[in-house]
């Protein structure tokens, strides 16, 4: 019998390898545009905010959240 537990760690160990290998495949930039995307609609930040937190210019900002629909 196979319990909720047993099947959840089932599920995390057939998709850790999965989201492991597009974390070590992202780009800088690709990793820029996802992390300012988040902070822009998850937590509302302005681009002056996200240029600040991430350690990037206001301009790079920009263009990533230009990139994303």
């Amino acid at each position: 019998m196979i319990t909720t537990t047993t099947a959840a760690a089932v599920l995390v160990l057939l998709i850790l390898p999965v989201v492991l290998l597009l974390h070590l495949t992202e780009s800088p930039q690709q990793r820029q545009t996802r992390q300012a995307t988040r902070l822009s609609r998850r937590y509302g930040l302005s681009q002056r905010q996200i240029a600040e937190r991430l350690g990037i210019s206001q301009s790079t900002v920009s263009r990533r959240l230009a990139h994303v629909s």
